[in-house]
Formats: structure tokens, C-alpha cells, sequence
């Protein structure tokens, strides 16, 4: 009889023990793919009022590349007077710019994160001088704040870890306020890195990835520049060819030099001549909507990734530096569910957010390119493209069986009843 109460008492106590143990995920607490997608929303929001509140020049984002990419160097010369040859130089530069925000956003993601470029290290720099003003003053509250919570800790020894806590939280404020720059390097160096190392294992998976060096390897986001070079050629170099030559003989020829290739058959071949002043300003405008056609889904979806990538760098840069708070917290076995749930857990799920938009990023580009590859093989519809005109068709044909879907079955009988 006493073996069974002592086991029932210990069985009691290891229940009480368990049920006094902070959850991890506790009731009513929100899913991780809510809280994910809460943070990513006020990313958004908080990227949009930063933008507005201070706007800045696209030119500034980031620090030119040493070596200019494809799109850099391309120029966009279309010779020929009238109204077909002004639209198509109207719709070129407009595919033109819708290809190149496709490639500057991508590439942006790599290369800095926009709420560190903009709020970030202007407001590290002036929390260093601030600091620097009234350094004695900060070093002696320093050590006022830490000396009285340790006293009343040992004195009071109150039944809590809140003195702790504080000593803790007060530590981080010194580290920040000594080290601002350096905090904020360190914080923004995930959102960075993250995207940067997607781009490259993307290049490494790339089947169509040239061997060899590449121009101005090393630099910050330079792991696409094979498949933005791809990209430009096959949605402006490739249609900018056919409208000033007819053919795609200047695709792959480089920028610098095409103006001398274009020159020369132009002397030599009297069709690419033709081409070349705007004779032929009906293919023109032909092959310029087909290519503003082609660019716009592709640059839609890139845009939408780029602004989630974005979003997801923002908020992976606010809770790296929020560690300075949370982690002190965590000491609170009390408030280790909450940690979990709004800190750490969010933290690698943004991570995962940004690799994953990162890599559809660059996989749509990847298909842009190939999609439009299958085009010249597949054929070419008065110098044009393909794909745009069997969308097109798809779509027309979509359209009148939806139509004819909805026509009221009664309008045909009594249509039928009518005599010849």
C-alpha cells in the first residue's frame, strides 16, 4: 500500500513538473506560416513608407559594378520616320525598360538589402556621432544602471530573473551604442549573404551555365550575369536585330560593335539596308508588340519575387538586429515560448522566404530565355515571334467557347425554328 501511494506521488510530481514547463508552441498561438506572412506583409508596408517618406535615386541603390553588364552597354538606335517606325521604337524601349527592372531588381537582392541601404547605416552613422558626443555621459550611466541592478539583486534576491534580465537588455544597449555600424553590418549580413549563395548554388544547377571565368567575377551579384546577359538577348538584342536587319545576325555581336556590323551589311546587302531606314514599318511594329508581348508576364513575375525577396530581406534585417532584445529575454524561461514563436522561428522561415523568392527569380528569367530559344527554333511568323501569337489564338478560342457556353439554350431553338 505505501509502494503504491509513493509511486503515485512520484507519478503526481512528474506531472506538475511537465505541466510547469514552458511550451515551446503555446495554445492559441498563431501558426509560423501566419507569423511569417504577417512580418512579410508589414516588410512591405514598411519598404513602401520608407520609400515615400525619403525618396532616393535608383542610380545610388548600389555602387556600380566595375565591369557593365550586357544591358548596360546595349544601345537603342532605330532609324525611319512615320507612325509604325515611332511605335516601334516606343514599344522597344519600353520592353527594353521592363527587361532591365527585371534584371536590376534580381540583382539588387544580391547586392544590398534596401531597408540597411536606407535607414539602417544612415542611421548608424548618426547614432555613432551621437555617441561620440556624449560618450562620458553613456559610460557613466553604464555603470550606475549595471552597479544598481546588481546590488539589488544580491540584496533584495528577489524570486525573479527580471534584475538579470535588465542587466542583460542594459549590456546590449552598450553594444549597440559602441558599435552601431558594426551591429548593423552584422545584422544585414544574412539578408545579403542568403540571396548571394542562392544565386550561385542556382548557377551551379544552371545546365545552360558557360564554362570558364566570367567578366568581373567576385563582385557583389555577379553569379546571374551569364543568365542576364541570356535574358537581355532574348526578349531586346534579339527583336532590336530582326527590326534593324531583318535577321538575328547582331544578337550576339557586342554592343560596341554592332554599330560598325550594321553599317557594313548595310553597304553590302541592300534588303538590310531597307530594314535599316524603316522601309519595312509594318514587320517593325509587328516584331515590337510580339517582344513587349513576350517581356510582360516574365517581368511581372520577376518584380513580384523581387518585392517578396525584398520584403523577406527587411524583415530578416529586423529580427538579426532585434537579437540584441530577444536573446537577453530568453533567459526568462517564461517568456522562451514567445521568443521562439515571434524570434526564432520566423527568423530561418524568413530566411527560407528569401532563398526560395530568390530562386524562382532567377528560374523565371532562366525560362523567359528558353521559352523564347524554342521560338526561333520552332519558327518565326513574319520576323516575329511565335508564342505571342499562339497565346493569342488560345486565348480567342478560350474566349468564344466561354461564349458560347453562356448563350441561352432556348435562343438556339428558337433561332433553328426559323425558316430559310
Amino acid at each position: 500500500m505505501t509502494t503504491t501511494t509513493q509511486d503515485g506521488g512520484a507519478r503526481h510530481a512528474a506531472t506538475m513538473t511537465l505541466r510547469h514547463l514552458p511550451r515551446l508552441w503555446g495554445r492559441g498561438r498563431p501558426k509560423l506560416g501566419v507569423v511569417v506572412g504577417r512580418y512579410l506583409v508589414a516588410g512591405v508596408v514598411l519598404l513602401g513608407l520608407v520609400l515615400a517618406i525619403d525618396p532616393h535615386d535608383p542610380e545610388r541603390v548600389a555602387p556600380p559594378s566595375a565591369t557593365p553588364w550586357l544591358y548596360q552597354r546595349e544601345s537603342l538606335a532605330i532609324e525611319g520616320g512615320g507612325v509604325l517606325n515611332g511605335y516601334s521604337r516606343g514599344a522597344v524601349g519600353m520592353t527594353a525598360w521592363l527587361a532591365k527592372g527585371s534584371i536590376e531588381r534580381v540583382r539588387d537582392v544580391s547586392r544590398l538589402n534596401l531597408l540597411d541601404f536606407l535607414v539602417g547605416a544612415p542611421t548608424a552613422r548618426r547614432l555613432g556621432d551621437w555617441r561620440a558626443d556624449h560618450g562620458l555621459a553613456l559610460e557613466w550611466a553604464t555603470r550606475l544602471a549595471v552597479l544598481a541592478l546588481a546590488l539589488y539583486g544580491m540584496l533584495m534576491r528577489p524570486s525573479g530573473r527580471g534584475w538579470v534580465l535588465a542587466i542583460l537588455l542594459v549590456l546590449s544597449a552598450v553594444v549597440l551604442l559602441t558599435k552601431p555600424q558594426t551591429i548593423v553590418r552584422l545584422a544585414s549580413g544574412p539578408s545579403t549573404g542568403v540571396p548571394h549563395l542562392t544565386a550561385g548554388v542556382f548557377t551551379q544547377l544552371d545546365p545552360t551555365e558557360r564554362p570558364g571565368p566570367r567578366a568581373g567575377a567576385g563582385e557583389p551579384g555577379d553569379a546571374g550575369r551569364d543568365l542576364a546577359a541570356d535574358y537581355w538577348k532574348a526578349f531586346v538584342a534579339n527583336p532590336l536585330s530582326r527590326i534593324q536587319t531583318g535577321t538575328a545576325v547582331l544578337t550576339d555581336a557586342e554592343p560596341e560593335r554592332k554599330g560598325g556590323v550594321l553599317d557594313a551589311l548595310r553597304r553590302n546587302v541592300g534588303a538590310v539596308n531597307a530594314w535599316a531606314v524603316g522601309d519595312r514599318g509594318a514587320e517593325r511594329a509587328f516584331i515590337a508588340t510580339t517582344a513587349l508581348l513576350y517581356v510582360i508576364p516574365f517581368a511581372i513575375l520577376s518584380a513580384s519575387l523581387s518585392m517578396i525577396a525584398s520584403s523577406a530581406q527587411a524583415v530578416l534585417f529586423l529580427l538579426t538586429l532585434a537579437g540584441l532584445v530577444t536573446i537577453p529575454l530568453g533567459v526568462d524561461r517564461r517568456r522562451r515560448p514567445a521568443v521562439f514563436c515571434y524570434w526564432a522561428l520566423p527568423l530561418l522561415g524568413s530566411a527560407a522566404v528569401l532563398a526560395v523568392a530568390t530562386f524562382a527569380a532567377l528560374l523565371v528569367m532562366r525560362v523567359g530565355a528558353a521559352v523564347h530559344a524554342t521560338d526561333e527554333y520552332l519558327g518565326v511568323l513574319l520576323a516575329g515571334s511565335l508564342w505571342p501569337v499562339v497565346a493569342f489564338l488560345a486565348l480567342r478560342r478560350h474566349l468564344r467557347r466561354r461564349r458560347g457556353a453562356q448563350t441561352p439554350a432556348g435562343a438556339t431553338d428558337e433561332t433553328e425554328r426559323i425558316p430559310a
